[in-house]
């Protein structure tokens, strides 16, 4: 690219705005072109708060964000949902995250687990924090310490546990398949044109689990959900809005009550019991896939264009790069964007 048109795409990525004077008089000399001036400029505009846009933008791509609120919750189940306009305090806690990580360069390991978060009083309460008691609604977001490993990391926030329900109810498919695109990068493959829709019988299943048992008993099933369904499994601890629970509702008020299994089994063997050993197996052995992902979603946002096959060579190169500063989020930032692949057209 030539010296104006990397400024516009620079601004146009991390401000989604034209350049100001400092960026264009950097183009106009010509040393934009030069490595250490643009990754000057690069760590200016994450600095200013301009940069506000990259992030709302970003999540809102990555997590499917956009979405929040597309399909809401039964209202008579969740009435803080609407009462206390919870979808945007919901984006707010990523989105604090997020910009923190990007301020500190912050390991984007975090983003799979971190022992604090942001919330308001509406969060803490949904989450039932201790801090539900001493925050304050003027207060707004705080930076809390969270002793309850429950929570930490995207997967334990309100807004994508919400996005990546359908609002009525949870399913361990939805939110496996969710983990598997967005978090870990793999698209499951749809189901082969020859294969007619077959609807597995599922008589005799008393809980979520059987009936997905079930359904994977069926050869033209089981493939796909042997990779998918253990990356929901963990998340059915959390209801449709993102509130922990230890038993399914009840149908009816007799009804018996079905105690919520979230242990699972990966393709590879890994076993987990819950929700915090899962995150375990996630940042011991699929940080790697996790971060070689986030730096094509970043690539992705900033070019306007998915990457491709022959793009995965430079993306080696940058996650490398990366490594070398601990994983850091603003780290991985300005590297992709010092990329040849973000510098070409």
């Amino acid at each position: 690219l030539a010296p104006y048109d990397l400024a516009s795409r620079l601004s146009y990525a991390l401000w989604a705005g034209p350049p100001d004077s400092n960026l264009m008089q950097a183009a106009e000399s010509g040393q934009l072109l030069e490595e250490e001036i643009l990754r000057a400029q690069i760590l200016r505009m994450l600095a200013s708060p301009r940069s506000r846009e990259f992030t709302n933008r970003f999540l809102d791509a990555w997590l499917n964000l956009r979405d929040l609120g597309n399909m809401p919750p039964v209202r008579k189940d969740t009435w803080a949902y609407y009462a206390e306009d919870l979808p945007t305090s919901m984006k707010q806690e990523a989105r604090e995250f997020f910009r923190h990580l990007i301020k500190t360069d912050g390991p984007v390991t975090r983003l799979i687990d971190s022992d604090y978060t942001f919330v308001d009083k509406k969060l803490a309460k949904l989450y039932n924090l201790p801090e539900k008691d001493t925050l304050r609604l003027k207060d707004g977001f705080k930076k809390i310490a969270l002793k309850d490993k429950r929570r930490g990391g995207v997967l334990g926030m309100a807004a994508v546990l919400t996005v990546s329900a359908n609002g009525v109810e949870t399913s361990p498919i939805t939110r496996g398949v969710f983990v598997s695109e967005n978090i870990l990068g793999v698209i499951p493959p749809p189901p082969p044109d020859e294969v007619p829709l077959i609807e597995p019988d599922t008589r005799g299943a008393t809980s979520v689990r059987d009936r997905i048992e079930k359904h994977r008993a069926s050869e033209t099933c089981a493939e796909c959900h042997r990779k998918i369904d253990p990356l929901g499994f963990s998340l059915e601890t959390f209801d449709q809005i993102g509130r922990w629970r230890d038993h399914y509702p009840r149908p009816k008020k007799k009804s018996p009550k079905h105690k919520i299994d979230s242990s699972g089994e990966m393709p590879s063997g890994e076993t987990y019991a819950n929700f915090i050993e899962f995150k375990k197996i996630l940042l011991t052995t699929r940080t790697d896939p996790f971060v070689r992902h986030l730096i094509s979603k970043v690539l992705t946002h900033a070019t306007g264009r998915h990457m491709e096959p022959l793009d995965h060579f430079q993306i080696a190169e940058i996650q490398s790069r990366v490594a070398q500063n601990n994983n850091g989020l603003r780290t991985l930032i300005t590297e992709s964007l010092l990329s040849q692949i973000f510098r070409s057209r």
